[in-house]
């Protein structure tokens, strides 16, 4: 593998993916795939949602699941195959409100293992494989007007 300096485009796909899956956006997020892209479990993560069909189910199943979710991009990471494609890896943390009383917060700590591809200039996710290193759960407290008074 050789180190690949990124243009800011596949930077942004990850931002841009975070923007998707927190507004529960399909469409934004198809345009993010390549028309068979998928997102795929790491390791033990048993998660598959493959082209239009799964990562649309993808977006059903975080909306069913969650409140909301926030997820914070970190460092990002490119490089070369030695087949060519280009690889990388993101880290972040995505943050996942579970509904009840008290609501729960969900913050989990990720690497997402990238394949990308460049079509007719644009770059896209051809695969991201997610791996959840581990979960910290704790009470979370929903937002109010109220706590932005001054006491």
């Amino acid at each position: 593998m050789k180190p690949f300096t990124a243009p800011q485009a596949l930077h942004d796909l990850a931002f841009h993916y975070a923007l998707a899956v927190d507004d529960c956006d399909a469409d934004a997020l198809l345009a993010l795939f390549t028309a068979d892209g998928a997102v795929v479990g790491h390791g033990d993560n048993p998660i598959r949602f493959e082209g239009e069909a799964g990562l649309r189910q993808m977006i059903l199943q975080v909306k069913a699941g969650f409140e909301r979710t926030m997820h914070n991009v970190f460092n990002q990471l490119f490089w070369t195959r030695e087949d060519g494609a280009v690889a990388g890896m993101t880290y972040s943390i995505a943050s996942h409100l579970v509904a009840g009383e008290p609501c729960t917060v969900l913050d989990l700590p990720t690497r997402y293992h990238n394949l990308y591809e460049q079509r007719d200039g644009v770059w896209r996710y051809r695969q991201r494989s997610l791996e959840i290193l581990w979960v910290d759960r704790r009470v979370g407290e929903r937002f109010s007007p109220a706590i932005m008074q001054p006491t």
